[in-house]
């Protein structure tokens, strides 16, 4: 071991007259511990909620939506279609009517909702969005057996069926074989213009929708598109195309590609490809706002602990004048005293450091994994035991030395350990009323391994820097100012 490795460990060990420096270590290395896994639990936490939202978001729309600006129908879809499946970065792409219509329940006197109608074809849809493992019950928009059942027991025309969306049913209290009233459009009566007929068509729901995703749960009833070109009077016409990649983050450069290959006319009017970042754009732009607010809070958490690591090393060099004089009379150099003291600060951190990334990544551990914990009762029960098992022991290692203070160190480990076992528990956004605001069930958990390289390495230099002025300070005592107070 070198000189001032050396010297700063022994310092580090403090006696029994200096054991409140040696306390204060001991709070310096609690402090920048809570700070770094502060941080790495709420970025973790962040970027869990960005990774899941953006799963899920990307598992029910396309990567790219292409449609005219003004959102006007237009024709020779099919065509459009495999000249851009044949772009590379391209999957697959589908046809779709998006558009608002009332609905009303059978035998209903009002209009109960405006929802947004999609038609589609299942088959070119399951390519792009995988319409049909988010549905339960039946995707066969045209020939289901309810539709069938519907139109066999029903004096009236039956259009099609309707898959709705999970909690949009439950709000309209339907369930399979009812029968939705879809409001199309208000027509002039034949015999008086100053009288409007609506225009309605029925549908049996056949299915539903359960994505995870409010606004589509909420909002969306899905119809075949063939239904769709026939409600809106719209034949061999669609509004939108929608496009899977074979990768969402080349959205961006892929979209003027589509654009291009589509080759729409002057009279259809100006093509617009959407990408999926951009209709969310508002939603991500926040999340990044708020990784970097919390990286620059939780970054003057740990300053301030460094603040403690300083503050320890001024009173050592106070409590250490005469062994620096000493030290400097025996022929040690300015650069060997100042080493010392940046040593032991940067010990201090280092330790700190390590502690709170362990316990940063437990607790994310913790938090992602669905074991069964004990009970809060089980806890009083297994725990306390513990806890006071481990005073008892450490009251009796305060009189004898050698191998008790390890033996104390596992036990407060295992207690401690034991402790967060059973009390940090996945939370669930369901229980807290907060899932259709989060759009997920369970708080999501990812570890940005790159961050809590570059947190560990931001936290050591400022533990560093924190010992820079109280070492320059106890390089430059005297020998004789150093020993003359003794």
């Amino acid at each position: 071991m070198k000189f001032e490795w050396f010297v700063a460990s022994r310092y580090l060990r403090s006696r029994r007259k200096q054991s409140f420096i040696s306390i204060i270590s001991i709070i310096s290395i609690v402090g920048v511990a809570l700070g770094v896994a502060t941080v790495i639990l709420v970025i973790a936490v962040l970027d869990g909620v960005e990774e899941g939202l953006k799963e899920r978001f990307l598992s029910n729309e396309a990567h790219v939506v292409l449609r005219l600006i003004d959102h006007s129908f237009f024709g020779n879809y099919q065509n459009r279609i495999a000249q851009i499946e044949t772009l590379d970065d391209v999957v697959a792409a589908s046809p779709v009517i998006l558009a608002q219509t009332g609905v009303f329940r059978e035998h209903a006197n009002t209009i109960q909702d405006v929802i947004i109608i999609k038609g589609i074809d299942p088959e070119q849809e399951n390519k792009v969005t995988g319409f049909s493992d988010l549905v339960q019950g039946s995707t066969d928009l045209k020939n289901s057996e309810l539709i069938e059942t519907a139109r066999f027991i029903r004096d009236e025309t039956i259009t099609g069926g309707i898959v709705l969306g999970g909690r949009l049913a439950a709000r309209f209290g339907v369930v399979e074989g009812d029968v939705l009233r879809l409001l199309v459009k208000l027509e002039q009566h034949p015999f008086n213009e100053s009288m409007l007929v609506p225009d309605l068509a029925n549908f049996v729901v056949i299915g539903f929708y359960e994505s995870e995703i409010e606004v589509y749960d909420s909002n969306f009833g899905f119809i075949h598109i063939d239904a769709a070109q026939k409600l809106y009077n719209q034949k061999n016409l669609v509004n939108s195309i929608f496009v899977r990649l074979t990768d969402a983050e080349l959205a961006t450069r892929t979209a003027s590609k589509i654009e291009d290959t589509a080759k729409f006319s002057v009279l259809e009017g100006m093509p617009d490809a959407r990408t999926w970042m951009e209709v969310h754009a508002p939603l991500f732009s926040a999340l990044r706002l708020e990784k970097i607010a919390t990286v620059i809070i939780e970054a003057l958490i740990i300053l301030v602990a460094s603040f403690n690591i300083a503050s320890t090393l001024i009173m050592t060099v106070m409590e250490k004048t005469k062994d620096v004089g000493t030290l400097r009379t025996l022929g040690a150099s300015r650069g060997n005293i100042m080493r010392i003291f940046m040593v032991q600060g940067s010990i201090i951190g280092i330790f700190g450091i390590m502690l709170g990334t362990v316990l940063g990544l437990v607790i994310c551990w913790l938090l992602s994994s669905n074991a069964v914990r004990p009970s809060y009762w089980s806890l009083l029960v297994l725990i306390v035991p513990v806890f006071l098992q481990i005073l008892i022991t450490t009251q009796r290692a305060l009189r004898y030395k050698g191998g008790w203070k390890f033996a104390v160190s596992v036990l407060w480990l295992i207690g401690i350990a034991s402790a967060l076992y059973c009390i940090v528990k996945p939370i669930s956004f369901v229980d807290l009323g907060l899932s259709q605001i989060y759009q997920m069930h369970q708080m999501p958990i990812k570890i940005n391994w790159l961050f809590v390289i570059f947190i560990n390495a931001l936290s050591l230099s400022i533990c560093w820097l924190a010992t820079l002025y109280p070492a320059w300070q106890a390089a430059n005592l005297k020998p004789v100012e150093a020993l003359q107070h003794e």
